[in-house]
């Protein structure tokens, strides 16, 4: 495990809405989910709390999935359309500047989502954050 916790080179003056991928969720357990009691933690925002400026908004469905799921996308293409328009209002609603998340996949879903939806919404990998990218 990582023990940092401090990125002063670091500074992102935006409202961020953070995404956290199904298998961050599921499988690599780098966050609680709503479904199971017990102590809520994210590593991911654990990290980018380390970051100047940031400001967190919280979506209605922060654990939803985004539709982004491999096949899934290509064999229910309406449904995970229909899926990553919701998680991008969803975000969008909580005031998200930007979408931030560790998974490229569900990142480039989604944003192609907004671009058709005409939302002014931006996106970025958490990793470009935590090395100094201001925008």
């Amino acid at each position: 495990m990582l023990k940092v916790r401090e990125f002063p080179w670091a500074e992102f003056p935006h409202k961020v809405g953070l995404h956290n991928s199904c298998s961050a969720v599921r499988h690599l357990r780098e966050t609680s989910n709503s479904e199971i009691a017990g102590t809520p933690y994210s590593k991911p925002r654990a990290l980018l709390e380390g970051v100047k400026g940031i400001e967190f908004v919280t979506p209605a469905r922060p654990d939803e999935c985004c539709g982004f799921g491999g096949t899934f996308s290509v064999t229910e293409e309406a449904v995970s359309v229909r899926m990553g328009q919701d998680k991008v209002r969803d975000h969008v609603g909580a005031g998200a500047e930007y979408i931030v998340s560790g998974d490229m996949s569900c990142l480039m879903h989604q944003q192609g989502c907004a671009e058709r939806m005409k939302l002014d919404t931006r996106f970025i990998h958490i990793a470009q954050i935590l090395n100094g990218a201001r925008a």
